[in-house]
């Protein structure tokens, strides 16, 4: 496949001047106030690694120290080397990294299209290694950059032959260095961040290539504060728990909790006294079901910790849909998970009370009236 989506073996074979990459308008880099002046990838159309390594660091610094909320994300795509190792094999016009540098084009290319279609002010993506992308931001919401990665994620799986996974963080004033002084510490911090991202998305692969994770995913991470591993103060870098039919791959943190050890998520903890009930799958395969509990604002799970080596713990997410929700009519559960509310926080004789209500209604107005104040209802109890 070629640039343009075409297959290497419809590329004229008797042009010898046929590029394997198609030819960017360097003043289209996608960038925004951040890394400008830099160079272009020759096959991405990115920002060339180089440049963005020495132009990020003050703009990352400039933006934390501002009070800001940052992005970053790493992008790598999977198995690229069996793709061209097949392709040679089986396509007379391939050879080389020709089909690995024509993915890399294709890639550059949604890339810098996804980018410029983006709200935010200050931001540019890059080229990192063959084939890699990095993706850094100045954010207001944590959410939506997930869900524009999200999002570019989808667009490439739909472009290209092969499948990319990204891992994405988030970092704010809270996880600058104590100590800065006037030498190079712009750098090692970037560079700390960069290298938490790339642990969490290459823990993740590892666990694919074990046969016990899928490709194409987004793992979350959370940076460490310097000095201590206790629960982010800064709630903007955590995102929400999943609801309804999501799925959330993190990289959960060992902390100490008292006598009894946690796995820190880089999520908001969930209201109440009750926690809230996940299916979480661990690297082995095995998955069972878990309260997550609010440790001073942050989502955790109870779980022994002496044995864990490394930054952390590769878990797979997903809400639990609780038996007693299976039988409530599909507008109030679709109502629920909107408002990504747990039925089962209501006493059942409540719950058969509201149900019943809903089900007595006259006309479709008072349905909805009934059904917004079971969810307010709901909502109200979850705080309480």
């Amino acid at each position: 496949m070629d640039p343009t989506g075409n297959d290497c073996r419809t590329s004229p074979a008797d042009d010898p001047l046929v590029s394997s990459v198609p030819l960017f308008d360097p003043e289209q880099l996608p960038l925004r106030n951040w890394c400008s002046g830099s160079r272009e990838d020759a096959v991405t159309g990115l920002v060339a690694f180089p440049d963005f390594h020495s132009h990020i660091p003050r703009a990352l610094a400039a933006a934390l120290t501002g009070g800001g909320l940052v992005g970053l994300a790493i992008g790598d795509v999977d198995g690229l080397k069996d793709h061209v190792e097949k392709a040679n094999a089986t396509e007379p016009g391939c050879y080389g990294h020709l089909a690995g540098n024509k993915v890399m084009a294709r890639l550059g290319a949604v890339t810098r299209t996804w980018f410029h279609q983006q709200p935010w002010q200050a931001g540019c993506a890059a080229t990192f290694g063959g084939d890699e992308v990095i993706i850094a931001a100045a954010l207001d919401d944590a959410s939506a950059f997930h869900r524009a990665v999200a999002e570019l994620r989808d667009q490439l799986a739909h472009e290209l032959p092969v499948r990319v996974s990204l891992a994405l963080t988030f970092a704010s004033a809270e996880h600058l260095p104590v100590g800065r002084g006037p030498g190079g510490w712009k750098h090692v911090f970037t560079d700390r961040l960069l290298a938490a991202v790339d642990r969490c998305l290459f823990t993740h692969k590892a666990a694919r290539r074990t046969g016990r994770g899928e490709g194409g995913i987004i793992a979350v991470t959370q940076p460490t504060p310097p000095g201590h591993t206790a629960p982010a103060g800064d709630q903007r870098v955590l995102l929400p728990l999943p609801t309804g039919t999501e799925t959330l791959h993190v990289l959960a943190r060992p902390v100490g909790a008292g006598a009894r050890g946690m796995l820190l998520l880089p999520c908001t903890g969930p209201a109440g006294l009750r926690g809230k009930r996940l299916r979480v799958t661990f690297p082995d395969g095995t998955a069972h079901t878990a309260v997550v509990v609010s440790l001073r604002g942050q989502a955790a799970i109870p779980h022994e910790t002496a044995e864990i080596e490394g930054s952390g713990i590769p878990l797979t997410l997903q809400p639990v849909r609780d038996r007693s929700a299976r039988g409530i009519p599909h507008d109030l559960a679709a109502a629920l998970v909107r408002a990504g509310l747990d039925w089962t926080v209501l006493p059942a004789h409540e719950q058969a009370q509201m149900l019943h209500l809903i089900s007595e209604s006259a006309t479709g107005d008072i349905r909805t009236a009934r059904i917004t104040a079971v969810v307010d209802a709901v909502a109200t109890r979850t705080r309480s």
